[in-house]
């Protein structure tokens, strides 16, 4: 802001003032004082506060835009002058803060945007993920918690906020879960556990728990827990964990299945040469015999090892499947060979590989026939998401160790290569299934298939049904 004199001989003021001659030029907050009369053609267009100094009144009305007439007091002058630059500042010091408001409301505003925005995401991430992400309280108690958690543990029925988080872990569990909690709160620490939760179907999934302590004021109010399903990370590992033991079984057992024959064989060709061809018909047969079996049984063990790998390898193709179709269709190649009956407990699926549920029986099925059985109970029924396919003998039980009977080239036919029972097992492993054995059912045994139901994370009814003490292969 300037102050500007529109005439000769500016007074001295204690403030600065500019001589001019003409407006044109100066700025538009700017103070003018107009010495004498006002100049012709004069319009103020701009925002000047124009004041016409004179000593004497001036003829008719004021020009517009001249505020008043003041006399040519330098004192006077000044005052009005140190007057309008103090409410100049105070306008121009107004206009600073009103434009400071306004840009800290706009910058509070889009500060709430981004906020609103990223909880927006952050609330849609954490309810579709497929991992568990809850908070738990310093007793234990879920404070929040996912839609992931909701449907596994409650099925999508129930609240899971104010319940304790232990009732949902496996009894042999918790005090993992318990350590996690002490450490966390009391130590301020992450922690870690692996942990068995039940699902809301009744099966059972093994999760990774991940604690993260919350501080609010110095202290710690309660944890950030996040859950990943290693339920499959498991089973594979147990199935590596099979394949691992039968190879070391194969390697250990092929040479002994190899010698028997080849010492066969070695025997009948020594015979023979011996006798040179003066052999008599009957014995030569005989030695050709001895040495086309021997052969054929080196061939069949090869042909089993071979079946074995492709089973390894065989692609898992999931779908469900009618349970009660498929057990029908398997017993009834053994049809003529011994009487089997049936008990099928209400229409059961699975959401599995049928291939792999199918070979497995199958195997179960020519186990049971070897046995000597006069007769064979299949029964098919579920139990805490999981299907139960139990084929019953009645033959003599397994009176060698249970491990011992799913281990390569055991059998007590010496004839067989007793591979039958590993791929069965191996099967079940590859889908996440096991085989359940009672080894003296009085009389035989029974071999059970235990089959997820269903793998993915959603709820299914649950069943009531017979409870049934089993001992696990």
């Amino acid at each position: 802001m300037g102050i500007y004199w529109l005439g000769d001989n500016p007074p001295r003021l204690g403030i600065e003032i500019t001589q001019i001659h003409r407006t044109q030029g100066i700025d538009e907050t700017g103070l003018l004082f107009i010495q004498g009369t006002v100049p012709r053609r004069w319009r103020n267009s701009r925002r000047h506060r124009v004041y016409l100094v004179t000593d004497t009144n001036p003829a008719g009305p004021l020009s517009e835009g001249i505020a008043a007439v003041i006399p040519n007091n330098p004192a006077v002058i000044e005052a009005i002058a140190a007057l309008y630059t103090e409410m100049q500042e105070s306008f121009d010091l107004g206009d600073e803060l009103i434009r400071s408001v306004n840009e800290k409301d706009l910058a509070i505003e889009e500060k709430q945007k981004t906020r609103l925005r990223d909880s927006r995401r952050h609330r849609a991430i954490i309810r579709h993920a497929t991992d568990l992400i809850f908070v738990l309280g310093p007793k234990g108690r879920i404070l929040f918690c996912n839609e992931t958690l909701e449907q596994y543990i409650g099925g999508g029925h129930k609240p899971l906020v104010g319940m304790s988080f232990i009732d949902a872990v496996s009894m042999h569990d918790r005090k993992h879960v318990s350590q996690m909690l002490h450490r966390s709160f009391h130590k301020g620490v992450p922690s870690r556990c692996e942990v068995k939760l039940e699902h809301s179907c009744g099966r059972i999934g093994v999760f990774s728990l991940m604690s993260t302590p919350l501080r609010e004021e110095g202290r710690i109010y309660a944890l950030s827990v996040i859950g990943r399903d290693i339920t499959d990370l498991r089973t594979l590992q147990h199935r590596l964990s099979i394949q691992a033991n039968d190879l070391t079984q194969m390697i250990k057992g092929i040479s002994h299945e190899l010698r028997n024959p080849l010492t066969v064989i070695g025997a009948y060709i020594h015979r023979l040469e011996r006798g040179h061809m003066d052999v008599d018909e009957i014995k030569r047969k005989e030695a050709l015999s001895g040495i086309y079996t021997s052969i054929r049984r080196i061939e069949e063990m090869i042909e089993r090892i071979e079946r074995y790998e492709a089973l390894v390898t065989m692609e898992e193709i999931r779908a469900e499947v009618s349970l009660g179709r498929l057990v029908s269709e398997t017993i009834s190649s053994f049809d003529g060979r011994v009487p089997i009956h049936l008990t099928i407990s209400g229409d059961i699926t699975a959401y599995t590989d049928e291939t792999h549920v199918r070979l497995a029986l199958t195997r179960i099925m020519e186990n049971a026939v070897e046995t000597g059985t006069t007769k064979i109970d299949v029964d098919l029924s579920q139990e805490k998401g999981c299907a139960l396919i139990a084929v019953r003998d009645f033959g003599p039980g397994v009176r060698h160790g249970v491990e011992t009977i799913f281990a390569p080239f055991f059998s007590t036919d010496p004839m067989k290569t007793g591979l039958g029972l590993t791929e069965a097992r191996i099967a079940m492993a590859k889908i996440g299934g096991q085989i359940e054995v009672v080894a003296q059912a009085d009389p035989g045994a029974i071999f059970t298939l235990k089959i997820l139901q269903d793998r993915r994370i959603k709820a299914r009814p649950k069943e009531k049904t017979l409870q049934k003490a089993v001992y696990s292969a």
